[in-house]
């Protein structure tokens, strides 16, 4: 997890239907950069709530966020990083998190227009369907043990490579526009 912090999230600020957590925060960016790629990096967040308002000095850590997670979504080392809770903290809250990120990725989706028509294809579909139903999953009292945590990495794997598959597909490069010259 990065060292960005952003005091508008804590629960005594929140307003509305802004975000509750950086997850959530990050994953609403990754749902507005798939459908938007070209995204204005200084007023991003204005585009998905109407009711988060972050103070001056959050401004630059939200500009800072946009820069990494869409230079990581372009990057070809694929090393896009959740927002999420480190190894230190208890794995309910981990999941919790990635619950967040999940229910962000999909409301920034919807809110930047994808919709039932919107046609994908069947592995991005399914992506898609995976993502809601593990933002709607309560992970409370779920064991702390070895195995659990082997299932929540390979979970946390499977929605970077998937979020990189629906980023691919929505916002593809387009072969017209080579920065090689043409001759």
């Amino acid at each position: 997890m990065s060292q960005l912090y952003f005091p508008s999230l804590s629960p005594d600020k929140q307003t509305g239907d802004g975000p509750a957590t950086l997850a959530e925060l990050q994953g609403a960016l990754c749902g507005l950069l798939c459908m938007n790629s070209m995204a204005n990096r200084t007023n991003w967040y204005q585009n998905l709530f109407e009711d988060f308002h972050p103070g001056e000095d959050e401004k630059q850590d939200l500009v800072h966020l946009f820069d990494d997670t869409i230079q990581a979504l372009n990057s070809l080392d694929f090393n896009f990083q959740m927002e999420l809770p480190g190894d230190n903290v208890p794995l309910a809250s981990r999941l919790s998190a990635m619950a967040d990120w999940c229910q962000g990725l999909v409301y920034g989706l919807g809110t930047s227009g994808m919709s039932n028509e919107t046609e994908l294809s069947d592995d991005c579909q399914e992506f898609v369907t995976d993502v809601i139903k593990i933002s709607q999953v309560s992970f409370e009292g779920i064991e702390d043990n070895e195995d659990e945590q082997a299932n929540f990495e390979e979970l946390v794997e499977y929605l970077r490579m998937g979020l990189f598959l629906l980023y691919g597909e929505m916002q593809p490069v387009d072969p017209t526009q080579s920065d090689e010259p043409e001759h």
